[in-house]
């Protein structure tokens, strides 16, 4: 074996790299399978049925679990600069929030903090982004279908009483 650059090339092991994927991967699995035997994919007469969804994310999963697993064999270590904890962090603050004050606030909030703090956009723009999205998210999905968001403990708290 001819070395190129005086050293020698060490065999990757199986590691967290790997894991991750293939764990992925046997979600993705259960939840094809799932999809297709209990809920059923697609009917002639009704169009899509309840495994529909689970079955097209499921699939998505699986693909990009394969190329994951494929693509972790690679010489090269994955970098984490600190910029890209803040998507996750802010996640993290949107699902405790939703938990204590209910998805539509904690949204509110996250999207004007967000705007402000971190793209540094002006009030008028951070505004009038609010108003548009929350007019949507209101307008068509409470009004218009009737969807329940999770409203947290401080209302519960307050609609008991």
């Amino acid at each position: 074996m001819s070395e190129t650059s005086g050293t020698k090339r060490a065999a990757r092991r199986f590691g967290v790299e790997q894991a991750i994927p293939l764990a992925a991967a046997t979600v993705a699995l259960f939840f094809l399978w799932l999809g297709l035997t209990k809920y059923g994919f697609w009917s002639d007469q009704r169009g899509p049925l309840p495994g529909f969804v689970p079955v097209v994310v499921s699939a998505g999963m699986l693909l990009v679990s394969a190329l994951a697993f494929l693509f972790s064999w690679k010489e090269k270590a994955p970098t984490w600069p600190r910029e890209s904890w803040a998507v996750v962090l802010s996640g993290a603050l949107i699902i405790a929030g939703t938990a204590v004050i209910g998805l539509l606030p904690s949204v509110a909030i996250y999207l004007v903090v967000w705007l402000r703090l971190y793209e540094k956009c002006s009030w008028k723009t951070t505004l009038i982004t609010f108003t548009v999205i929350m007019a949507i998210v209101i307008g068509c999905f409470v009004l218009w279908l009737g969807v329940r968001f999770p409203q947290g403990l401080i209302l519960d708290a307050i609609l008991r009483k």
